[in-house]
């Protein structure tokens, strides 16, 4: 297939679509007014909130050629992607050499699949003519490719394109071409959402982008045929249906990578990459263990949210006295239990250990490369796990840690900066909160002592919402106190809901979310939080179910045709 014309089409497409920049502020950038007295809540009004245009992300680009097309390549691994730390679908941003790789994925994936023409075709050239079945190869796969159903005019030039190109250079090549423009179409790449309007300024989205957008959020690939049929028997037309929808795609082992997907970017498990320490202070750390504790997270959340055992439960999440380990990762723990290579339940010190919060993945990653850091693991709990805006280091002000000194803790070395201004009013909303932690190093492990002396784990939550409009500071001693004292605040239960919110939904909340919010934080509340229950949850808001009309010029000038 002509590469000048593929490019041309792939560009003109992306700023048709608009998709090579962001609109405004960073959807992650937090609300620089907030309301501190909003107005009551009126539901009756549906506000879903601007939905972004989603690209595929890796992970569901590779496992949507794999169910389209039986790729197992992993082609999108090879792209130059970089989606660390990136929940905002805006912020994905198309570069030039992005579009190149597009380019030259779907050349390698329609190299691959052409192949085999009988395979691919399942048709009798002999009986059907060739024409034809490419033409039912066509319509086979491009509603299940673009997800939604496609029209003559589409399968005409697509047909125009294999005819111009099997002329040229062969049948073969013809089939090709039509897959790679199949491949590089916005329709395949992003999940674009049109809907007809009269005049509304929200519409409800129809049953086949409900169920692309339950696919991806469950399983990160492309509707099975059970919810293309859900889609168009009018089964997803209402709440109920979709909830049903959504437990089935829940229950299946293809829902794990997608729940991981989430755990994996809420703890930051990519630090455990690139992380080292002093061999000469924690002279057992490595790679291989670095990697190993990536493994006890994932088994930990597998073994909670997916073994028949696991409730689901977010305390359990939060609070277990028990992890999972196998003998090498046990014995750098100092624990015994387990044998071999596999990862089985470990019970641990209860009145030290509290689920992820004091796994090694957490902890080691939070730590300076010779010794522990309660800054930045209050920085963690202050954050991402109670939602609080950890404000920038003020200009001016160059931030030194002091130097090792094996005479006192860590909690002493750091008392200076907790008592001098301007350093004083951020650190006691941060540092107490890593002192809870104080009792594992900065490689993980648990020590009762450091250098020989006692450690101080006791700290305090600072502007702590305590329910029914009460605030206050919260003492606690060490991480399971701390651990308990998070989880019975509507803070932290509100922020768990908010963070698989923005990861769900590809987007910051906005002002308009305040019912989708509600819905979210009642369920869960309800369900005696569990995450399963959250999940369902998350497919019931006017945020998922809802779109503004006119918020984009694509939508503005198709939706109403």
């Amino acid at each position: 297939m002509n590469r000048w014309w593929k490019r041309g089409a792939w560009l003109l497409a992306m700023l048709a679509l608009g998709c090579t920049g962001s609109i405004g502020a960073g959807p992650d950038d937090p609300d620089p007014d907030p309301d501190p007295d909003p107005e009551p809540l009126d539901c009756t009004v549906l506000r879903p909130g601007k939905a972004p245009l989603r690209r595929l992300t890796v992970l569901e680009y590779d496992n949507t050629v794999r169910d389209l097309l039986g790729d197992t390549s992993r082609p999108a691994s090879r792209l130059i992607d970089d989606e660390r730390g990136v929940t905002s679908a805006e912020a994905r941003i198309v570069t030039s050499l992005l579009a190149e790789q597009y380019m030259a994925a779907a050349e390698e994936i329609a190299n691959t699949a052409t192949t085999d023409l009988d395979a691919l075709l399942a048709c009798d050239r002999a009986v059907e003519g060739d024409d034809a079945c490419v033409r039912q190869l066509i319509e086979r796969l491009l509603p299940r490719a673009w997800r939604r159903p496609v029209s003559a005019g589409e399968i005409d030039a697509l047909m125009a394109l294999h005819t111009t190109l099997a002329a040229e250079q062969g049948y073969r090549e013809g089939i090709r071409a039509v897959l790679e423009a199949v491949l590089q179409s916005p329709d395949f790449l992003y999940r674009v959402e049109v809907v007809p309007t009269e005049g509304e300024e929200v519409v409800r989205l129809d049953g086949y982008q409900i169920a692309t957008r339950l696919s991806y959020l469950f399983w990160a690939t492309m509707p099975d045929q059970p919810l293309y049929d859900a889609a168009a028997a009018g089964e997803l037309d209402t709440a109920e249906g979709v909830a049903t929808a959504a437990r089935r795609l829940l229950a299946d082992p293809q829902a794990e990578p997608a729940v991981q997907g989430f755990f994996a970017h809420y703890l930051e498990l990519d630090h455990l990459d690139d992380i080292t320490k002093d061999p000469a202070v924690f002279p057992t750390f490595n790679s291989e263990i670095a990697e190993l504790m990536r493994e006890e997270t994932e088994a930990f959340v597998h073994q909670v949210m997916f073994s028949p055992e696991g409730d689901g439960s977010w305390q359990t999440l939060l609070a277990a006295p028990w992890s999972m380990m196998n003998a090498q990762l046990a014995e750098y723990y100092g624990v015994s239990g387990p044998t071999g290579e596999a990862f089985e339940r470990v019970e641990l010190d209860p009145a030290h250990h509290a689920g992820l919060l004091t796994q090694g993945s957490t902890l080691a990653t939070r730590a300076r490369t010779y010794e522990s850091s309660p800054i930045h693991r209050g920085m963690f709990i202050r954050g991402q796990v109670m939602c609080d805006i950890v404000p920038d280091v003020p200009e001016g002000i160059e931030v030194t840690p002091p130097d090792p000194d094996p005479s006192l803790t860590t909690r002493e070395r750091l008392a200076e900066h907790r008592a001098v201004e301007p350093c004083a009013s951020c650190h006691k909303q941060i540092d107490p909160l890593g002192f809870a932690f104080e009792h594992f190093d900065g490689a993980g492990r648990f020590r009762p002592t450091e250098n020989g002396l006692a450690i101080d784990a006791s700290g305090f939550i600072v502007d702590f919402d305590l329910g029914e409009d009460e605030w206050d500071e919260v003492p606690f001693s060490g991480a399971v106190d701390m651990a308990q004292q998070l989880l019975a605040s509507p803070e932290t239960q509100a922020c768990f809901s908010k963070r698989w919110f923005e990861y769900a939904y590809g987007r910051a909340e906005q002002s308009e979310d305040g019912c989708s919010m509600q819905t979210l934080n009642e369920a869960f509340r309800e369900s005696g939080f569990d995450v399963r229950e959250l999940l369902v949850a998350l497919t019931q808001t006017d945020a998922f179910l809802y779109r503004v009309a006119d918020q984009d010029p694509l939508y503005a000038e198709e939706g109403g045709e």
